[in-house]
């Protein structure tokens, strides 16, 4: 394979082997590299040595159908952003052909994503920390899910987030995103952990990116990848956590999507949501009243009156307001043990599901039974000695086959394929549904 001419130049050669594109952007260093493109850093010669990020589409590719898949990854990620202008997003500048590669320019935000500043810090970060970067990223999903026409970004993980030397968020690589629409068929790509089980299935949505904020939320929160396929529960790692926070990322991550919140929009209101601020009471005004008193005794009096008054309707407001958030928290505990019914019911389904694989496996192996059969020779033919037949078991009636469970979701020796962070691993969707509302689909290796 040949060497791309665009790769990272030796330490202190870079200026002797410098390479520059559209006659005016210097590639001076080598970002990093994903499985659809390389990302350099370049300096522009016609604006004073101003930098900007250039990604390259990858040109190794060993099939054409993988070529060809990245190209459509590549030209969607220009179309989306094109359209994108909000200030927690990577803003795109130009895009353009070189020979026979393809770049796109894009903002250079100087800072670091998430998952390289928490393994650099080596322990997790503060509650409060997490509850200030999950805020912006909540705006910034609901800017997404409310554009038009809306885009679901699909790869929300902690290397896709950077923060800048300001502290702000900023959403980076919408490669795989894409605008939604209630009756197209979605590509299915995800990232282990972080993407929910409708999106193993190609049918992502915008609260397929509430799991994956929630996911982030927990990583984040625990310094631990969360476990693919599985509500995650933070304070299960760190018992110091509050149960509001947990309560958060539990339901972002529950796996059925009607047990998550509804919309980023609901989700940020539960994340500025403080139930621990005490609330002072306000301060009466007797102090000065008796001050004043001590020269006119009646109007002192009025005073007194007027802030013992104060004080007991201020009592009855602070009364009212422990009230509400006693209600509110018995109400959030309800929430969660409905969640945790859902869960136990989900569960079921995925050990019917799995016992019923079991079922098709004997089914395959009583299936050859009948051809080793009819392989053996006649016992009539000279030779050979006769040799007794096998008894095989009849098949159970085509009803009955049936009834033994739902249509398979998906088999665990196919989850490479499924966990292919590129969405590059060939997969077929079939036309069924799933027992969750969303289309199914078979790995190719077993038909």
């Amino acid at each position: 394979m040949t060497e791309s001419p665009y790769q990272k130049a030796p330490q202190g050669q870079q200026n002797a082997q410098a390479l520059v594109l559209q006659g005016r952007y210097e590639i001076i260093d080598q970002l990093g590299q994903g499985g659809m493109g390389t990302v350099y850093l370049a300096r522009d010669h016609r604006l004073h040595g101003r930098t900007y990020v250039i990604k390259k589409l990858r040109d190794d590719f060993f099939r054409d159908e993988d070529r060809e898949k990245a190209m459509a990854f590549f030209m969607r990620e220009i179309e989306v952003l094109c359209d994108l202008k909000h200030p927690n997003i990577v803003d795109i500048k130009d895009h353009f052909p070189e020979g026979n590669d393809y770049f796109i320019l894009m903002e250079y935000v100087e800072g670091k994503n998430l998952h390289e500043m928490l393994h650099e810090r080596g322990e997790p970060f503060a509650e409060e920390q997490v509850l200030e970067w999950s805020v912006q990223i909540c705006k910034v999903l609901n800017y997404l899910h409310t554009h038009d026409p809306p885009v679901i970004y699909r790869d929300l993980k902690p290397s896709n987030v950077m923060i800048d030397t300001l502290g702000r968020v900023k959403l980076v690589d919408f490669g795989i995103a894409r605008q939604y629409r209630d009756d197209s068929d979605n590509t299915h790509v995800v990232s282990a952990g972080y993407s929910p089980p409708e999106q193993y299935w190609g049918a992502a949505e915008p609260r397929s990116d509430v799991y994956a904020l929630g996911a982030t939320m927990s990583f984040l929160l625990t310094g631990q990848e969360p476990l693919a396929l599985q509500t995650s529960s933070p304070r299960k790692h760190v018992e110091t956590l509050s149960e509001h926070v947990d309560y958060i990322v539990q339901r972002a991550t529950a796996q059925d999507p009607w047990l998550r919140f509804q919309n980023a929009l609901e989700m940020l209101e539960e994340l500025e949501y403080q139930p621990e601020v005490k609330r002072g009471l306000p301060q009466g005004n007797w102090l000065w009243g008796g001050i004043i008193g001590v020269s006119v005794i009646s109007l002192a009096l009025a005073i007194l009156y007027v802030g013992w008054h104060s004080a007991f309707n201020a009592k009855q407001d602070g009364q009212a307001i422990a009230n509400k958030n006693e209600k509110r928290v018995g109400t959030l505990e309800k929430e969660l043990k409905d969640v945790a019914d859902r869960e136990q019911k989900v569960k079921q389904q995925l050990e019917i599901l799995r016992r019923h694989m079991e079922d098709e496996g004997k089914k395959k192996s009583q299936e050859v039974a009948p051809r080793v059969a009819d392989s053996q020779p006649e016992s009539g033919t000279p030779g050979v000695s006769p040799m007794p037949l096998p008894q095989v078991s009849p098949l159970p009636p085509e009803d009955t086959m049936k009834a033994k469970g739902p249509e398979i979701i998906f088999q665990e020796d196919s989850e490479a394929q499924l966990t292919d962070p590129e969405g590059l691993a060939p997969l077929e969707e079939d036309s069924h549904k799933s027992p969750f509302g969303f289309p199914i689909f078979k790995s190719t290796e077993n038909r």
